[in-house]
């Protein structure tokens, strides 16, 4: 039987059958099918709150880890079809992706997944508690952009103040072709805004903790019960409230709601490369006087350089570039 994996660690899945009728099933380029993906994975909320009805099924990996996955550090991420037996309850097989979001995990140091089969990265945002992080943005668009998602940003907690060099950045954002959206979960404003834009999607929410991400995710999905918590007022960063990737679904739009992170590495990307997946400075970065040995920091002839000081690229977007890189 086919399935969609709904959320899970180490050996153990959710795993959501496919409904009846529905073919999950590779198209000939060997990528799982984007309409079949959407109709695979109606989860509609049970009264528990869970985001997913009963007809979930706990299954362990056959073998315990997958053939490709070894690498990994999570061989299975909500999104990713598996063929599984529902009597054995042993996932047999991971169907092939039509891609997947990454970062690099530094403690477990290899890849971690968080979604798989998406056609949207949302990168969560706040202007205050915690402060508005621009840079993490930079790395999320940045790994968006190497796995070829489109990638847009929500500020939530509109209803706060944004100081004016984080609105110039988001303003920088939408300059760039990055849709910005700005949503309450607070009090609902622009609500109604967000879910048009996800829907027909399957989208991935990534976030710093504290941001409101379990917040919008029981806006957009009023029965989840998504667990929420306060932001540390000593240190005016979240805790972790999410602790593993987990899929739900509307009618109108799937979203996979990812762990608060502290920071995000890029994970797939060689440091020389990174200039390539921002489009602000991928234009600059093969034009530089003393080609691919330009460091970008002190060289005369340095289109990059010259560009920020043109104002063509934002000064801190450059920064965190060069951090990024680093």
């Amino acid at each position: 039987m086919e399935g969609i994996v709904v959320k899970g660690s180490k050996n153990l899945f959710t795993v959501k059958p496919a409904m009846p009728g529905v073919n999950v099933a590779v198209n000939p380029a060997g990528a799982v099918g984007q309409s079949a993906a959407h109709s695979a994975a109606r989860l509609p909320a049970d009264s528990a709150g869970e985001g997913f009805i009963g007809g979930c099924i706990e299954c362990r990996l056959k073998g315990k880890i997958l053939k490709d996955g070894e690498s990994a550090y999570n061989p299975l991420a909500p999104g990713d079809f598996v063929v599984f037996s529902p009597d054995s309850r042993l996932i047999e097989s991971r169907l092939p992706r039509r891609n997947k979001f990454s970062r690099w995990n530094e403690k477990g140091r290899s890849s971690q997944v968080l979604a798989a089969n998406i056609d949207l990265v949302v990168c969560a945002a706040s202007p205050a508690s915690p402060p508005f992080r621009p840079r993490f943005i930079d790395r999320v668009l940045v790994q968006a952009e190497v796995e070829n998602i489109p990638a847009a940003v929500v500020l939530n907690k509109s209803d706060l103040p944004l100081e004016a060099q984080d609105a110039a950045r988001l303003d920088d954002f939408e300059k760039n072709g990055v849709p910005v959206l700005r949503v309450s979960a607070k009090n609902g404003d622009g609500l109604p805004s967000l879910q048009d834009f996800l829907a027909g999607k399957t989208t991935l929410l990534v976030g710093q903790s504290g941001v409101g991400k379990s917040s919008l995710v029981n806006r957009l999905f009023p029965d989840s019960n998504s667990k929420t918590g306060a932001v540390n007022k000593k240190f005016d960063r979240g805790n972790h409230t999410t602790v593993m990737s987990v899929l739900y679904e509307h009618e109108r739009y799937t979203v996979i709601d990812s762990p608060g992170l502290r920071q995000f590495i890029p994970d797939g990307i060689d440091p020389e490369n990174i200039a390539l997946y921002m489009k602000d400075i991928a234009p600059f970065a093969g034009q530089c006087l003393f080609g691919a040995s330009c460091t970008h920091t002190v060289e005369k002839g340095c289109a990059i350089l010259d560009a920020v000081s043109k104002g063509r690229i934002h000064e801190d977007r450059y920064k965190s570039f060069l951090r990024m890189k680093d």
